[in-house]
């Protein structure tokens, strides 16, 4: 396993595992076992206040608080960022707002993850935090798969740390709370509708993702293509192909879908390595301007790509407000201020609602936002 870290303290975001602890939700199906849907569905049970013993200074009191609390500077405490690999712009982004939310909030963050798309060595990151001699006081995770590090958040949990999600989740049963980037289906529908717009109704889409397991790239797929199918009959979708966050890998996957359609619309391509390797497969075989590629990834890291007009457009949200409600989040969680349902307020952020939409305890925290040439320039990030 390769392993790096960003020093920046120790640990981000106080939860607890949403079955263990806040009157919260227990998972049917065994530890580790495959959920339905990412957060599984989950019953409710009452929970001890003396189940939970913090490893520092969040509240032991887990006793579900009401609706409405604006959450606020409290007690230092550490939050452990582990997003699914280290170094995607997007994470970088997320980072960069919950340390700067962070310090007003009285949290260090501290980011760390493997250099490869991996559940397993991200699960061997979660146990070394755990069985630290100065664990975080919170962990807050974007998850390469439903499964894997469950097991370690459930130790976290049981060790006295808090846990939180974002951006892709697991079984919620692990988790206190999980930050949604954005509504599956909106997004769904944002893209195909924008490459329909652009491109007309009737060909084929080609989807490129990152892993067959990335929880969150499935779920704008399956929206994807129950949009598109429901809405545009004459419009078709390839089986997703993988590029596994290397650009060189997406590059040939995109080829080798231009080769078996020569029909192709549009790319959906699902992450930040693969817009440009996605891209530069069009370029190569001459079909920059006819073929579409639509993305997920940083404005930044895709500026050539808006300058020179062959990126259509990006569907995003603001990646570093994110990681700001992320630290407001991990706040709330520690000095027990987040309801199980109901709104919560996080500073100039505004106002939050806990649902169980579409999944136990989730937070939705935009409308998808379209990143293109006209508007690329007032996002920093």
């Amino acid at each position: 396993m390769k392993l790096t870290s960003k020093p920046l303290g120790q640990a981000i975001v106080a939860l607890l595992a949403a079955g263990l602890l806040l009157a919260g939700c227990t998972n049917d199906a065994a530890p580790g076992a495959s959920p339905a849907a990412p957060g599984g569905t989950t019953d409710t049970a009452a929970a001890s206040t003396s189940d939970f013993k913090p490893v520092g200074a969040c509240s032991a009191d887990r006793t579900p608080p009401a609706a409405g609390a604006t959450i606020e500077t409290g007690p230092a405490i550490t939050v452990a960022w582990v997003p699914k690999l280290l170094g995607l712009s997007v994470f970088e982004a997320n980072n960069k707002g919950a340390t700067q939310a962070g310090a007003d909030l009285g949290i260090t963050v501290n980011y760390t993850a493997s250099v490869e798309a991996n559940g397993a060595d991200q699960a061997q990151i979660i146990d070394g935090l755990v069985n630290s001699n100065n664990p975080p006081d919170v962990i807050a995770y974007s998850a390469n798969d439903p499964t894997t590090i469950v097991p370690s958040l459930e130790a976290a949990t049981a060790k006295g740390i808090l846990v939180i999600g974002m951006d892709s989740d697991v079984t919620a049963s692990a988790r206190l709370f999980f930050i949604q980037n954005t509504s599956y289906p909106a997004m769904g529908k944002s893209f195909v509708d924008a490459a329909v717009q652009k491109y007309g109704d009737s060909g084929t889409i080609g989807i490129l993702s990152t892993i067959p397991e990335a929880t969150i790239q499935n779920e704008w797929i399956k929206a994807i293509t129950d949009y598109g199918k429901a809405t545009y009959p004459n419009i078709k979708f390839t089986d997703p192909v993988y590029g596994e966050s290397n650009a060189a890998k997406s590059q040939t996957e995109t080829v080798n879908l231009m080769n078996q359609y020569p029909d192709m619309l549009a790319v959906f391509a699902l992450d930040s390595s693969a817009v440009p390797g996605s891209l530069a497969a069009i370029k190569a075989q001459g079909k920059g301007g006819k073929i579409g590629v639509w993305g997920v990834s940083t404005p930044n890291a895709n500026k050539q790509y808006f300058q020179d007009g062959s990126l259509d457009g990006l569907w995003l949200w603001d990646e570093v407000k994110e990681g700001e409600l992320m630290a407001y989040l991990a706040r709330g969680v520690c000095d027990n201020k987040i309801p199980q349902s109901g709104d919560f307020t996080a500073g100039s952020l505004g106002t939050f609602t806990v649902t169980d939409d579409p999944a136990p305890h989730t937070i939705i925290f935009s409308e998808p936002l379209l990143i293109d040439k006209n508007n690329y320039t007032n996002y920093d990030f």
